[in-house]
């Protein structure tokens, strides 16, 4: 008998402890507001020339990689912003468009596409919320 009863209350306890440790806990969400503030500033620089605070909008440990034909090249923050700055108010002829492709925990991935009369140029973003509020860390280039 007394067998049976510590087998029930292990039982008990088992069940308890999976039932409390399976329940999951809620992904922290974004601001959604900044985020897409931080992709339109991101795509006005790129596509307008448009450069108010440009410097303010990457993290210190930003990197940029363009992959075109099995080659890539590398960029830092300084070497973008540089190149951005020679770049002010040149507007590219292209439309531009952005989706969200994951947001979770202070990390968002999003996919901006510039589509040119020829070819689309698309930049996969990664937005990381940091001291400053939402920066870019990470900018990955493809063309199709």
């Amino acid at each position: 008998m007394k067998t049976f009863i510590t087998s029930i209350i292990a039982a008990i306890v088992l069940t308890s402890t999976v039932a409390f440790s399976a329940t999951p806990k809620p992904a922290k969400r974004s601001n959604i507001a900044a985020i897409n503030q931080t992709l339109d500033r991101y795509s006005d620089a790129v596509t307008n020339g448009q450069l108010t605070n440009i410097e303010q909008l990457f993290s210190e440990q930003f990197h940029q990689r363009i992959v075109q034909r099995k080659k890539g090249n590398s960029f830092n923050k300084k070497q973008l912003v540089s190149f951005l700055k020679n770049q002010r108010n040149v507007q590219q002829n292209c439309k531009t468009d952005y989706s969200i492709l994951e947001e979770n925990d202070g990390v968002t991935i999003a996919k901006i596409e510039m589509k040119y009369k020829e070819f689309s140029r698309i930049d996969y973003v990664t937005i990381s919320q940091t001291d400053q509020g939402y920066q870019i860390s990470q900018v990955i280039s493809t063309f199709e």
